[in-house]
């Protein structure tokens, strides 16, 4: 008797653990959706008279994939950009892919044809980060190794002018430890964009411990001036966004390894309500992402490729 009164209890634990289903009709499922964007640009903790800094010029750190579609994102907005690159060859490669996005762009009627000059006059490319001591924000964009970012962010504490706001566009590592090396940790923030920059909406900015309060409001701002939907996060692995996103790709990885083709498990994402599989957004988002030359993984087939 005693066991089957156990058992009993047990039911009923386990059925005060369920949740009840959710149904929702595709209107409400979109009003909520459109709800939620605009709660993401409220920062209760800070007042809406916050004063903002002035951004005038940026300057961003590489001119790959992602530096490029980052320039792109203020030079579209009228902003002039300083983009710096360690070789000549991968800035004029950086800058003539920009180019090539925005002649297409125009070809096909978004914008006339002579805003392509008119845009990649406010893209500067230089070989020197001295070029950057009179930018109002700086942007790292580089692969995703603290050490390198340390490094950086050293120089651009001796280099870039007081009130200069410092941003990583990391996606993943902790930005209390970047900005560990500042003298001015108060204006280092996380710019997190989805690539490709210059067409994901998605912008998460990531406060750190002791980043200000008028270099969070400045880049909420900001992110509206260059047509961005604004998140801000704290820091944590993954953030937000790439947080889901690790979760959902290792169980892909998992079906792959069992025999299952990429495409074939982004058929079934589609199905299941998905817009793109992780496979999909692999392709969009470009494989050269978080791709650094010499480095050595536990992806033995990765590092050859």
């Amino acid at each position: 008797k005693k066991k089957k009164k156990k058992k009993k209890k047990k039911k009923k634990k386990k059925k005060a653990l369920l949740m009840p289903a959710i149904s929702m009709t595709p209107q409400e499922v979109s009003d909520y959706i459109a709800q939620a964007g605009r709660d993401a640009w409220v920062v209760p903790d800070v007042p809406a008279d916050t004063p903002r800094r002035k951004i005038e010029k940026v300057g961003v750190i590489g001119a790959g994939t992602m530096g490029g579609g980052i320039s792109m994102n203020f030079a579209t907005a009228g902003i002039s950009v300083t983009i710096l690159e360690r070789q000549q060859e991968a800035l004029d490669r950086g800058l003539s892919v920009v180019r090539g996005h925005y002649q297409r762009s125009a070809d096909k009627g978004r914008f006339p044809v002579e805003e392509v000059d008119e845009r990649m006059g406010r893209l500067n490319g230089t070989l020197t980060m001295e070029d950057f001591a009179d930018c109002d924000l700086i942007i790292e964009a580089v692969f995703e190794d603290m050490d390198l970012k340390k490094q950086i962010f050293t120089d651009l504490d001796r280099i870039a002018k007081p009130g200069a706001i410092l941003a990583t566009n990391t996606s993943a590592l902790n930005i209390d430890e970047i900005a560990s090396v500042t003298k001015r940790p108060e204006d280092v923030i996380g710019l997190h964009f989805f690539s490709p920059a210059n067409v994901m909406k998605l912008l998460e900015i990531v406060r750190a411990d002791h980043t200000a309060d008028d270099v969070i409001a400045t880049s909420m701002d900001l992110a509206k001036t260059i047509n961005k939907v604004a998140t801000l996060v704290g820091v944590c692995p993954g953030f937000v966004g790439n947080r889901i996103l690790f979760a959902r790709q290792a169980q892909a990885q998992k079906l792959v390894y069992k025999g299952a083709m990429p495409w074939d498990v982004d058929a079934a994402l589609n199905t299941f309500g998905f817009r793109m599989g992780p496979y999909q957004m692999s392709d969009l988002a470009g494989l050269d992402i978080g791709w650094k030359k010499g480095a050595k993984t536990a992806n033995p087939i990765r590092d050859a490729l």
